[in-house]
């Protein structure tokens, strides 16, 4: 007979409570535990064999080998909110992380179906695990990066700490085994974490990862895959308690092929309605992302007409950014879908536009600068006639920000709509009012508002409109340009003058016009020499 290897580390292990008396007392603490009498005890020896001792008989049962660390988690903390009872302990070696997890049947240390080698456990090969936070459900690493210094030319190496959760694994195990409101609970006492939301996303996505696979490893085996496709509902309806819901759902259809994904949404919901609700709560930026799935699920049709509604709401809430994303898929989207016959016409963008935004529709003038619209596809046009709309909102309220962070998120063509507008919603009725308005409205003196209106007086410039440039060449104090304005014409130059001084309101510019009369007067005078 060998004689065994000397103990490196023990830990005693109390017996374990019979699950139904946990469920009857959610509040219990975990001290309980540690009053009972200890009932085994984990011995890991030199050699890397870890065992378990039953104090009892004495008899002593070989668990695994090649084991470096090892963790308990069963009453070890005096924590309430202890995130881990589903767990006796973890250990790591050659093999990576693996967890042994009570068994449901008489013997809670059954071998067989105690061990699951979990590789979402698996830790960077660079990372070395140190210790756990049950009440957070974290395994706590350390690896080493390389630094530089001035004082030597030499590398240095840094520890760096790095941590991996391990709730999404316990919350597929207790899934497995149908414990849904046991997993429910241990959900809700992580809510609060900042890692919860991917924890969410990495549950769904492991177990929508397997079903995939499962799937293409053999079609015949209907039996694995009717469990999987199970296991994915329970997986969907544990989420569905928690707003993160969404954010996960069209998260992990992101990072999945698109050929899966009517699988996805057939357990966790269609990606229509699921849009819907994202666009009720006023969560747009989680709306979006679920456009390409309407499209690939639904059709180019039915995720334009979304995408129409999101773009006309986004503009609303001054979410340019992304209503800058949605106008560069309605376009692409819109070279791609071309309708093949008048009927389909009925179901266009343009028309399903038309009872969206009535009045957008309708005051689109009929000059000859509109005829290019007709040549255009009629899914351009409703895009181009919403975001003419919003601009003609912006330019008549004077909200002068707004619009250049309109333009550059949209990539808006301010030029064109200028040339358009001019006598119609960007014109300035009043130079004085007027004035008085935007300065109001731009708040000089930040350096965002400077440069917004540096912005728009390039783009004023570039299609001559006069009244827009001395308003804002004005504000900014631009005297250069104000003189080349003004040269060329002085009865401009009277009519601004004599504002100007007859308004107190705009005392603090009188230095700049009197230093533009000198130059005028100047070069009146060398012109008539």
């Amino acid at each position: 007979m060998t004689a065994k290897s000397h103990p490196a580390a023990m830990h005693f292990i109390p017996d374990q409570l019979p699950r139904e008396h946990t469920l009857r007392s959610d509040i219990a603490s975990s001290s309980d535990l540690l009053t009972r009498e200890p009932a085994r005890c984990l011995i890991l020896r030199m050699n890397g064999e870890l065992s378990l001792l039953d104090l009892d008989d004495g008899r002593e049962i070989e668990l695994t080998h090649s084991v470096e660390l090892f963790w308990v988690t069963c009453g070890q903390s005096e924590e309430k909110t202890n995130l881990i009872e589903e767990v006796s302990w973890l250990d790591y070696g050659h093999r990576g992380m693996q967890v042994w997890y009570p068994s449901p049947g008489v013997d809670p240390f059954k071998q067989e179906d105690f061990l699951q080698l979990d590789p979402e456990l698996e830790f960077d090969r660079e990372v070395y695990p140190l210790g756990l936070l049950p009440n957070a459900g974290v395994v706590v690493g350390v690896s080493q990066r390389m630094s530089f210094s001035a004082c030597t030319e030499f590398p240095c190496f840094e520890p760096s700490p790095q941590a991996q959760t391990i709730l999404h694994c316990l919350l597929r195990h207790l899934l497995q085994r149908d414990k849904r409101e046991e997993a429910l609970r241990l959900a809700q006492l992580s809510s609060e974490k900042p890692h919860f939301s991917h924890c969410l996303e990495w549950l769904l996505f492991t177990v929508f990862d397997a079903e995939i696979s499962s799937q293409n490893s053999s079609k015949n085996q209907a039996a694995g895959a009717n469990h999987t496709t199970t296991l994915l509902e329970k997986t969907c309806d544990l989420i569905r308690y928690f707003p993160e819901y969404y954010d996960v759902v069209v998260s992990v259809a992101r990072k999945t092929d698109g050929r899966h994904w009517a699988d996805l949404f057939s357990a966790a919901g269609r990606s229509t309605e699921l849009f819907e609700e994202c666009f009720q709560r006023r969560w747009y930026r989680t709306a979006a992302c679920y456009i390409l799935v309407i499209a690939k699920l639904e059709g180019p049709a039915v995720s334009q007409y979304f995408a129409l509604r999101l773009l006309q709401a986004t503009l609303d809430e001054s979410l340019y950014e992304l209503a800058g994303e949605l106008v560069r898929f309605l376009l692409r989207s819109g070279r791609e879908y071309e309708p093949t016959n008048t009927d389909s016409d009925r179901d266009s963008p343009r028309f399903l536009g038309y009872f969206l935004f009535p009045s957008s529709f309708r005051k689109q003038p009929q000059d000859a600068k509109t005829t290019s619209f007709k040549e255009q596809s009629a899914h351009v046009a409703s895009v181009k006639s919403i975001l003419q709309s919003h601009a003609s909102y912006l330019m008549s309220g004077k909200e002068l920000s707004k619009l250049v962070a309109f333009v550059k998120g949209t990539q808006f063509d301010l030029v064109e709509y200028l040339q358009q507008e001019r006598y119609g919603s960007a014109r300035l009725d009043n130079f004085a009012s007027g004035l008085e308005m935007i300065a109001q409205k731009l708040h000089m003196g930040t350096l965002q508002s400077r440069l917004d209106a540096e912005f728009l007086l390039a783009h004023m410039c570039s299609v001559k409109f006069k009244e827009w440039i001395v308003v804002l060449a004005t504000l900014l104090r631009r005297s250069e340009v104000l003189f080349d304005l003004f040269r060329h014409d002085l009865r401009l130059w009277k009519a601004y003058n004599i504002t100007m001084q007859a308004h107190p309101a705009f005392a603090e510019y009188h230095d700049m016009i009197e230093e533009l009369d000198e130059k005028l007067s100047s070069a009146v005078d060398v012109e008539e020499s």
